[in-house]
């Protein structure tokens, strides 16, 4: 994000207030978030060890129907070896060819198939890995629908009909994402493959956390309506939708509409890469209900158009996109050669990336109770954001939408560590508030944030950017935050190379980072969607650790 100075000598009317307040240059800053730029180009064939030459999968995977009478099914990885593909990943804004088309097909008793549904799938990895939707690969539990092949349809080129190649096999599969992972297994007469040499267009895999509001989004997939060749559709990010545990981008909105066969698909940003895949599990809006869905085309290949058949939508916001980071560890394990298939269970969180224990609190550096209103805390008032003291405590109203405000003491600590009480009390849950450490100027910090919604996160503020140092470039959610308009109390260990967040007396995030050794501290609260968020601080203690 970029962040875009309003304080101390940049406004005039906030730099004399800067000048009055006094004690310590205290400063009001704050930043209008941005689009980054394009985020750096990686495929899962590059940078993940995979399977060795012949290794297939570890173990025979149960057949589609079988699948879904068992809960979990995972096997450990076998030896891997590194793998470097024989192309490139698709370069093209519009990388059509890696889009597939899968059939799921039933046997009939006369041992045809027959197909039942149809969907869209993104090829991630040239041996033959494709993306898609669970619901795409896996018949729905108990519905008495049976899957006995996944037909794989590839792309040859845009105007004409994808072209039956392959079938394959899940790998992987999670039912609450809705997203898995298959393999092309064999040929359309059942000859195995030489996975090695399908040498097959994919994908460059994007990073959905630098997404932003307005940026361009191009789907694509084989609805099934209007035309049997691949279909384009535009639009742009239009907010995000949290799910915990996945975060606050567990779903991203988009102006696009887009019609259920492209379910499992593609959806790239403006540089070509995969960000998100276009999902019907929810619709990641508050008003989800579809007014109208009408059956115009035999999209199942049955022969009946009826209710059996992927319909077109006329209103209510129907799909929504799964980012792309919460299909990377499916993605990973695929290529390690795992198999787990119909896992419901909700994912434990992950461990911290280092171990900690609180540091003992040494000489009290700075401390106030906000109680007198010329302890040195600035005053301010503008459009965007109003600081100052009310009712014995210290009070930042963000008024804006998308903007940032702290207020920092002018001060170069070394190792510090921070505990304030933090109390919300009016706006948008989603807005996030915390303190700053090793604070050096508005492109240098650390910051911790929590907010109101239970999630939290660790950054480290770089030119024109913030980097997200827990996960993975994700928000991350704790039981130990209260949520809604309540008090939280907040301990941030800047010691050494450690960052840690406490919130209520619990260690929720810890990380290791060698950027900046020494600074300010500040305090900050900041908006999205929805500006009007009133955060109070109270009892704010800075401490040396005892060594």
């Amino acid at each position: 994000m970029k962040k875009v100075w309003i304080g101390c000598g940049i406004v005039l009317v906030v730099g004399f207030l800067c000048l009055v307040a006094g004690v310590g240059g205290l400063a009001v800053i704050g930043w209008l978030s941005e689009p980054a730029g394009e985020s750096g180009l990686s495929t899962p064939a590059a940078v993940i060890p995979t399977l060795t030459p012949g290794a297939g999968v570890a173990s025979p995977v149960p057949t589609l129907s079988q699948a879904t009478a068992t809960p979990f099914v995972a096997t450990p990885a076998q030896p891997v070896a590194a793998f470097t593909p024989a192309i490139t990943p698709l370069a093209d804004k519009v990388p059509y060819r890696a889009v597939v088309q899968i059939v799921a097909e039933t046997e009939t008793e006369g041992g045809n198939l027959r197909p039942v549904w149809s969907g869209s799938g993104t090829i991630v990895d040239p041996r033959g890995f494709i993306l898609t939707n669970a619901h795409v690969a896996l018949p729905e539990p108990g519905s008495g629908e049976q899957v006995d092949a996944l037909e794989i349809l590839v792309t040859e080129a845009e105007d004409q009909p994808p072209v039956p190649k392959y079938f394959a096999e899940v790998v992987q599969a999670d039912p609450q994402l809705d997203l898995a992972v298959l393999r092309i297994t064999t040929d359309l007469d059942g000859n195995p493959v030489d996975a090695l040499h399908l040498d097959l267009p994919y994908a460059r895999l994007g990073d959905s956390s630098k997404l932003h509001l307005g940026e361009p989004i191009v789907i694509l997939g084989y609805p099934g309506i209007g035309g049997n060749t691949i279909t384009l559709t535009s639009g742009e990010v239009s907010g995000f939708t949290a799910e915990k545990p996945y975060g606050r981008r567990a779903f991203i909105k988009t102006s696009a509409a887009i019609a259920g066969g492209n379910s499992g698909g593609m959806a790239v940003n403006a540089a070509g890469e995969l960000v998100a895949i276009p999902t019907q599990l929810g619709s990641g809006s508050d008003n989800s209900e579809v007014v109208d869905c009408r059956y115009l085309a035999d999209t199942n290949g049955d022969g009946v158009i009826d209710e059996d058949d992927d319909c077109v939508p006329t209103g209510g916001f129907i799909n929504a996109l799964r980012p792309i980071n919460l299909a990377k560890p499916l993605i990973a394990a695929a290529l390690r050669g795992e198999v787990a298939i119909g896992s419901t269970e909700t994912p434990t969180p992950a461990p911290l990336p280092v171990a900690v224990t609180p540091w003992p609190t040494g000489k009290v550096l700075l401390q106030d109770d906000f109680s007198d209103p010329d302890s040195g805390w600035p005053t301010s008032s503008s459009e965007d954001s109003e600081v100052g003291y009310r009712n014995g405590q210290y009070r930042i109203d963000v008024k804006s939408a998308n903007w940032e405000t702290w207020a920092y003491a002018g001060e170069d600590f070394d190792d510090v560590i921070v505990e304030v009480d933090i109390t919300k009390v009016s706006g948008d849950n989603t807005s996030d508030f915390g303190v700053l450490c090793r604070y050096q100027d508005k492109d240098h910090a650390y910051q911790f944030a929590i907010g109101a919604d239970g999630y939290y996160q660790i950054f480290r503020w770089e030119p024109d950017d913030e980097k997200m140092l827990l996960g993975d470039g994700e928000w991350l959610s704790s039981d130990a935050i209260r949520e809604g308009n309540a008090t939280n109390h907040l301990r941030a260990e800047c010691v050494g190379d450690t960052l840690a967040l406490y919130v209520n007396g619990t260690l929720i995030g810890a990380v290791r980072d060698t950027a900046y050794t020494h600074g300010d501290i500040a305090l900050a609260v900041g908006t999205y969607d929805h500006g009007g968020t009133d955060v109070r601080f109270d009892n704010l203690v800075v401490y040396a650790p005892a060594h």
